[in-house]
C-alpha cells in the first residue's frame, strides 16, 4: 500500500505531511467551533441557528 511512497523525495514527502496537517488542523478547527456555538450566540446576542447558518 505505501510502496509507492518509496520513491517519492523528501520535499515532496514533506509537502505531503504538511498537506495533510494543515487539513486535520482544519477540520479540528471547524469542530472545535461547535462546542462553542452557544457560547457564540450568547456574546453576538443571537440564535444558535443565526450563528450555524452563518459558518456554512
Amino acid at each position: 500500500m505505501l510502496s509507492p511512497l518509496k520513491n517519492w523525495t523528501r520535499v515532496q514527502r514533506n509537502v505531503a505531511a504538511a498537506c495533510f496537517s494543515a487539513w486535520m488542523l482544519d477540520a479540528f478547527d471547524f469542530f472545535i467551533l461547535v462546542f462553542v456555538l452557544s457560547d457564540l450566540a450568547g456574546y453576538f446576542h443571537c440564535s444558535i441557528t443565526d450563528v450555524s447558518l452563518s459558518i456554512m
